[in-house]
């Protein structure tokens, strides 16, 4: 990720304009424009400056986030139920994924196994949304995904395309290369549909909850305020409601940590984290955390 972009990304992530950050380091908004337009670059103290504005480091704004930051072990991790949430919750991320639906958004994560008595990282995403994409008619939104492995060499690169509408997102489509050739498939294609469509199918899955519930969660001694959604897996073909997600979200409606269960019926390795819900009983599988919460 190139400077301009990241500062562009944080500066919205603060909720600042470019005036506002302007006046904060005492440049002019051209200023500002310039640097993000990629024609001019800060030297050594300005750019301290910008990152001492922004709340962040200098390492930051040259490289972006990288998942290397994210955690080896999720340790201390605490979730307290509070109370039922008031109102809807229109959870506009891509599920599972973690990024919001719109250009120029970042997001790192990581999924955290149970080995023994910790949870400990499995694998890492680095997700960067490129812009709109128009695919067979249908517009939608271009994902950059970086995977990395456990040790954090990254292992893949590939980007997705998905629709948004009102009622929900769906997977367009994605692309990648192999063997020095790029691949590239659609929802028109069915090996695509199998791997990323619902039950074989191109469908929209929801993005409105009115069953949230209010918690507490608390992570390397600081408490937040977090809504809880959860939902079934979509996808109920071999068995309905074979997996149960929970994902704790900020006031803002961002991921912060979210919670894979599977029916215990379908398991034959357990984590020992059951779980009951409607009579059904479900054994945790992973846990992940993003960038927002560290």
């Amino acid at each position: 990720m190139q400077f301009e972009k990241n500062l562009s990304l944080l500066r919205k992530k603060c909720g600042l304009s470019q005036e506002e950050l302007a006046f904060a380091i005492d440049v002019t908004r051209q200023t500002i424009y310039s640097w993000e337009a990629g024609l001019n670059y800060p030297n050594i103290v300005m750019l301290k400056k910008i990152a001492n504005a922004l709340n962040v480091s200098t390492d930051d704004l040259l490289n972006g986030y990288e998942v290397n930051k994210l955690p080896n072990k999720l340790k201390g991790l605490k979730l307290t139920y509070v109370k039922p949430h008031k109102g809807e919750v229109k959870y506009e991320e891509l599920p599972n994924w973690f990024i919001k639906l719109k250009p120029d958004e970042e997001i790192c994560w990581a999924l955290y196994d149970k080995q023994e008595k910790d949870l400990v990282r499995d694998y890492s995403y680095r997700i960067f949304t490129k812009g709109k994409v128009l695919i067979h008619h249908l517009e939608g939104i271009e994902i950059e995904v970086k995977e990395y492995s456990p040790d954090f060499s990254s292992t893949r690169m590939y980007n997705q395309y998905v629709s948004v509408k009102e009622n929900g997102s769906a997977w367009l489509g994605e692309s990648y290369y192999k063997d020095g050739q790029k691949i590239i498939k659609t929802y028109k294609d069915q090996d695509f549909l199998d791997d990323w469509g619902i039950g074989g199918h191109f469908v929209y899955t929801k993005m409105k909850y009115n069953e949230a519930e209010d918690y507490i969660l608390e992570y390397e001694g600081k408490k937040h305020k977090v809504i809880k959604i959860s939902y079934y897996d979509p996808d109920g073909s071999d068995d309905y409601k074979r997996a149960y997600f929970e994902v704790f979200l900020n006031q803002d409606f961002e991921s912060l940590v979210w919670r894979r269960y599977t029916k215990v019926s379908m398991k034959d390795k357990f984590s020992k984290e059951v779980i009951k819900i409607n009579n059904c009983e479900y054994d945790m599988d992973y846990y992940a955390i993003t960038s927002r919460l560290v």
